[in-house]
């Protein structure tokens, strides 16, 4: 792509805010009513009451947002890329900072769009690098009343069905128990652990257990697997793993069967393919939260005999948020975790991270000095301020920020120990 061309989108797609466009919007329906000349807006009058029935089902929830996008490239997007018809595009902002949260509802116009827009879900948009995760939203729960679990199932992620429930003897379904996640910091999200946990297996769904009052997590969530022994596994390696700056705490749910015909089962027992499941996994945790797995990921066999993986805690876990080197400030950050460099395959990668990055922070203030450290791994970019308070306003803003499932850690640094 030209870059040039690109920056420019950008400077035109940031020169126009969302309350000058909310406004327009609102002039140009206020304009159409009273004049009531056009047949297509007559129409839309008269189906407005329908409209109005089929809001929520209509409405889907976009996450992994890049910070630059706006309602304007969202927009643009489904209309022209998607093929859908968008009647609203509303970002999530936080309420102290002002600043999007890189995620955003958006109501279609016709209700046969939702499956179209769900199936751009991890696909990278035309208006950033990374991929965007796209579900229904189920919009009137959150508008209405407080959710009391944060619910995220394998159709939402673009996932197929299974091949149908498995019978036992008896002639009982067979229902793998679900299992229960502690400690969870509140910042983790249901497609956090969905992209762990999925590595194990087929996993139905992720409920993270939400307080009514708050509409914060209270720190656990449970998941359902389609095989008990895919479950078992995910059970006995993620033990004491460190997500979101937090050791895990796993088990078996305490569950019993309520429904007639059905029976729920757990196992000791791991998957075959145990070995390259762990892997993945830990892949797909080093990728979120830039650790790697506390223990071993060894073969889970020896001697023809299946092992429970024992993961060997790695010492007290760094918290993300907190910044290195914090009580001795310099005028540069090394910024952890930005990007996976063996999944960068597009020509001039390097360049269009420092792109992103330079556009990011220059809010905080004037860069000197942006370097992408691209030949090493753990995803480091270095840069450098004008002074040490706009290192600290941009270190406080991206230390423990999630960017494309990986967490973001940040440390001041001496400029002297900046790689030339």
């Amino acid at each position: 792509r030209s870059r040039s061309s690109s920056r420019s989108r950008r400077s035109r797609s940031r020169s126009y805010s969302a309350s000058s466009r909310s406004r327009y919007s609102d002039d140009s329906r206020s304009a159409a009513s009273a004049s009531g000349s056009s047949s297509d807006e007559s129409e839309q009058s008269a189906l407005e009451p329908d409209n109005a029935l089929t809001k929520d089902q209509r409405t889907v929830f976009v996450s992994q947002l890049v910070m630059r996008a706006d309602d304007k490239d969202i927009r643009k997007y489904f209309r022209k890329k998607v093929g859908c018809k968008v009647n609203e595009v509303i970002l999530l902002r936080d309420k102290r900072t002002g600043r999007h949260k890189g995620c955003a509802y958006v109501e279609l116009g016709r209700i046969e769009d939702v499956p179209k827009a769900v199936q751009v879900s991890g696909i990278p948009p035309d208006f950033q690098r990374f991929p965007i995760m796209v579900k229904a939203s189920e919009a009137e729960k959150n508008y209405i009343i407080p959710n009391t679990q944060a619910t995220l199932t394998a159709s939402m992620m673009g996932e197929r069905g299974t091949n149908g429930p498995t019978v036992g003897p008896n002639g009982k379904i067979l229902e793998a128990q679900k299992v229960y996640i502690g400690n969870l910091d509140p910042s983790v999200t249901q497609e956090h652990i969905y992209s762990v946990f999925s590595k194990f297996g087929r996993l139905d769904k992720v409920a993270i257990q939400m307080d009514p009052t708050t509409s914060t997590s209270r720190g656990f969530a449970f998941l359902s697997y389609d095989d008990a022994k895919v479950a078992n596994l995910a059970i006995q390696t993620m033990a004491g793993q460190v997500l979101g700056g937090r050791s895990l705490k796993t088990g078996w749910a305490n569950q019993s069967a309520t429904i007639p015909g059905v029976e729920v089962v757990t196992s000791t027992e791991f998957p075959d393919d145990s070995a390259e499941l762990i892997k993945n996994a830990q892949l797909a945790l080093t990728q979120l939260a830039g650790t790697a797995f506390a223990g071993s990921t060894d073969e889970q066999k020896d001697g023809g005999e299946e092992k429970t993986p024992s993961p060997v805690p790695a010492g007290a876990p760094v918290d993300a948020k907190v910044i290195g080197n914090d009580d001795n400030p310099t005028t540069s950050l090394l910024v952890h975790n930005m990007f996976n460099k063996d999944e960068e395959t597009e020509e001039g990668w390097e360049e269009d991270i420092k792109l992103d990055f330079e556009e990011e922070c220059s809010k905080y203030g004037k860069l000197r000095l942006v370097k992408v450290m691209s030949k090493e791994p753990g995803g480091k970019i270095y840069a450098t301020f004008e002074s040490i308070s706009e290192a600290q306003n941009c270190a406080s803003s991206l230390a423990g920020r999630w960017f494309d499932k990986r967490q973001l850690r940040v440390e001041f640094v001496d400029g002297k120990d900046i790689p030339q």
